[in-house]
């Protein structure tokens, strides 16, 4: 990952670590984070440091949080004398993030972030407050299914979920070959910049997330039924009908025809509940 040898032992498998060896993609990605000299950035997860070089390159004022016992010590020591770089030693999905850097407003976030996390990361920084802007290497298929449009076969809650906070682009492919160990799947770099002020706030959020989860796990039956029949929803039929003629929308729509807005505005003409704490949205 870095041109200096750290981080000797092995990548561990519990943690998900795949390194970024590529170099070109390396400096691309520290690139396309777009910080200037002495802005803030969040970098999760820095593992041995093959972004974290070329941020403090730039001069920004970097934060870097990593949770492998090893690798923490190594980064602070390596930059212990650089009083624009801070080392966190902890788990990004339990650490409060707008309290680890001077204006969490400002602040750009980069990661090359574990697959098995990558949901409940992107989700935790969609959560007022937002910072500026993110850069997340994730797998391409959740890049897929985070890009797509209504109408499309990957179009899901994911990318009703992403779509309702922020707006989201692609950087660049990271093939598989460009990490150590090689994954089983090829990556994607993506862009995803919150909307601010945001769109929706925690209750409206909750709603949302509520009717997506359950119309996409029943995404193959047609919206009526799955609002007044679905154990998540249970809308009475008035409040069915009344909602789905607000936007137009025959009972017989399937979820995957719905915009975001579709979404939001049936959230909020109906008598939903937000998800109980602790469920992730797939």
């Amino acid at each position: 990952m870095n041109p200096r040898r750290t981080g000797r032992g092995r990548p561990k498998r519990s943690l998900g670590q795949n390194f970024l060896v590529d170099p070109n993609l390396r400096r691309k990605i520290a690139a396309a984070v777009g910080a200037g000299e002495g802005e803030p950035v969040l970098e999760i997860g820095a593992g041995r440091g093959a972004l974290t070089d070329h941020l403090v390159q730039a001069g920004v004022a970097l934060t870097a949080v990593e949770l492998d016992d090893a690798l923490a010590p190594e980064l602070a020591a390596r930059y212990r004398h650089d009083p624009r770089v801070e080392v966190v030693h902890g788990d990004v999905l339990s650490l409060d993030l707008p309290t680890l850097t001077a204006d969490w407003a400002a602040t750009r976030v980069v990661g090359n972030i574990p697959y098995n996390i990558t949901t409940p990361i992107i989700f935790k920084l969609l959560t007022p407050p937002f910072p500026a802007d993110v850069v997340l290497t994730v797998q391409a298929e959740v890049a897929a299914r985070i890009l797509a449009g209504p109408g499309s076969r990957t179009y899901g809650a994911l990318s009703v979920g992403v779509a309702v906070h922020a707006e989201a682009s692609r950087v660049c492919k990271v093939p598989r070959g460009a990490f150590r160990p090689v994954p089983r799947v090829d990556s994607v770099a993506l862009r995803i910049t919150p909307r601010v002020p945001p769109a929706l706030d925690a209750e409206a959020a909750g709603r949302v997330r509520t009717l997506t989860r359950a119309a996409f796990s029943w995404r193959r039956k047609q919206l009526g039924k799955i609002l007044h029949r679905h154990p998540d929803l249970r809308c009475p039929p008035a409040d069915v009908e009344r909602a789905l003629a607000g936007r137009s929308l025959p009972p017989s729509i399937r979820p995957e025809q719905l915009s975001p807005d579709d979404f939001i505005a049936l959230s909020g003409a109906l008598p939903l509940a937000p998800p109980p704490p602790g469920r992730r949205l797939r």
